[in-house]
């Protein structure tokens, strides 16, 4: 319930940025990836001359964010995955040699992907009105409004998985990583996801009706593997669970996480399908 409200909070709160300024979305969603990729360094368990390269995976949120607000779709979409992910390697083997290496590295190019890169996607819809398919500007005519359809459906879908995989939920999907998550959540959440699509993009998106029902497949469906991929991601790269004797617990990346896997795949469809 508490990470249901907390979720919710987040919605309203970046949905409002949205109606104001794209550039408000766009520090929104800065602040939001900064928030998440601190959260998820601070339970790494790593050694302390390792977490230097952390302070370059920081360095490349604010330009990752650059390359949207001057409208660099080109620059955007290699940042991260090409030039981010070859330099940090370097980064971290001049400064403390080869011993952990994979490990450290791994980790917080995981970290960028998922948390900065994937997330930001949402502030290519407000922030990049060249973005053109058959004479119809996106950002300007449906940007905000696509974040609107998008983010509220993400959140349906994880409260709609969490609530029957509690009440009904018997075929643990992964146990040992997330017992929250069964079968019957899955099944029952994308299938809420699709109805709700039907219902809102009418209203608020140039969807036809078949588009709406494939759109809201997608969402229901990378939801859930962006939920299972950070669930394993967190036991696989042993995260603490406390510091100092404090338990830690993953508010901003609990958020997040379906998000990571809907906002990028929802844009790209969006971006080559519907216009």
């Amino acid at each position: 319930m508490i990470r249901t409200k907390l979720w919710w909070g987040m919605a309203i709160i970046f949905v409002l940025s949205m109606a104001f300024h794209p550039t408000v979305s766009l520090i929104s969603l800065m602040i939001l990836c900064f928030l998440a990729l601190r959260e998820y360094f601070s339970m790494l368990e790593t050694r302390k001359q390792d977490r230097r390269i952390f302070i370059w995976a920081y360095l490349a949120i604010p330009l990752n964010f650059f390359w949207i607000y001057i409208g660099w779709y080109g620059m955007f979409i290699v940042f991260i995955p090409i030039y981010v992910f070859l330099f940090l390697p370097l980064v971290r083997i001049f400064r403390n040699g080869s011993a952990g290496f994979l490990k450290s590295v791994s980790m917080t190019q995981w970290g960028l992907m998922l948390l900065v890169f994937g997330i930001s996607h949402l502030a290519l819809f407000a922030t990049m009105p060249e973005i053109t398919r058959h004479d119809v500007r996106i950002a300007e005519q449906y940007g905000a409004l696509m974040v609107l359809y998008l983010v509220p459906l993400t959140q349906a879908n994880d409260v709609i998985h969490l609530l029957v995989s509690k009440k009904f939920g018997k075929k643990k999907v992964l146990a040992s990583a997330n017992p929250d998550l069964t079968w019957e959540g899955f099944i029952a959440g994308v299938a809420g996801t699709v109805l709700l699509s039907v219902v809102i993009a009418p209203y608020i998106t140039p969807m036809s009706l078949s588009f709406s029902i494939f759109s809201g497949l997608l969402i229901g469906v990378t939801g859930f593997f962006g939920t299972v991929v950070m669930s394993v991601l967190k036991r696989n790269f042993f995260l603490k669970e406390t510091v100092n004797g404090r338990v830690i617990e993953s508010k901003t990346i609990n958020k997040v996480d379906s998000l990571t896997y809907t906002a990028p795949v929802f844009f790209h469809m969006v971006y080559y399908y519907i216009f």
